[in-house]
């Protein structure tokens, strides 16, 4: 409960620093992207169980991100969104459901430093925290999968809310068609005093306007 409650705090900290940072770059110039891609999920920790070390859920993300630029340093820039995703992953052989479905909604605080490349292409680089919400999925209810290493203890639900750093690159063309590859590593643990968490991989495109 303390490791909820903790992890919940931090959450509640990245929206203020977002929102404070938004507040204060309002006047500056800004920039939408809409965005969808491939999203895969995969667990690990030393408390993971067999069964979610080999699962991988795959599935998609949509959503939007709003760019807001430093007038002071060039090429840097703040880049908030909110991402819906879903991704599901087959069940152990003979269990039901046959597959395991998860939906969440991700928010997260980039930094990103862009830079031109040849033939008009933009390149850039982005980092910066993530925050996850869980909203449904069997791996949330009570029950469902054993998610640490030892079998004699009680079935237990991944936490809705998780953590994570993103890093990744993209390329955008004509300065409406962007390219983005990333990677979030996941920093909180998804059972409180489990080590176990999730990193999450993507890639998609982003439609500036």
């Amino acid at each position: 409960m303390f490791k909820i409650e903790t992890d919940v705090k931090k959450i509640k900290i990245l929206l203020l620093a977002a929102a404070l940072l938004c507040g204060a770059m309002a006047s500056a110039q800004t920039q939408w992207n809409a965005g969808m891609g491939y999203a895969s999920t995969s667990f690990h920790g030393e408390d993971a169980s067999a069964f979610l070390t080999d699962l991988s859920l795959n599935g998609f993300y949509a959503g939007v991100s709003h760019e807001f630029y430093f007038s002071a340093l060039a090429g840097l820039t703040f880049e908030p969104g909110l991402f819906f995703y879903y991704q599901s992953g087959r069940n152990a052989e003979g269990a039901k459901p046959k597959y395991i479905k998860m939906h969440s909604l991700s928010l997260p605080l980039n930094i990103k430093y862009s830079f031109e490349l040849a033939g008009g292409v933009t390149g850039s680089f982005f980092t910066g925290p993530v925050a996850n919400v869980g909203l449904v999925g069997k791996l949330y209810e009570d029950g469902a999968f054993v998610t640490n290493t030892d079998l004699t203890d009680p079935m237990h639900a991944l936490s809705r809310m998780s953590l994570q750093w993103n890093a990744g690159a993209a390329a955008t063309f004509a300065q409406a068609i962007q390219l983005r590859v990333g990677y979030a590593f996941g920093l909180s643990r998804l059972i409180p005093e489990e080590a176990l968490h999730s990193n999450v991989f993507t890639v998609g495109l982003g439609f500036l306007f």
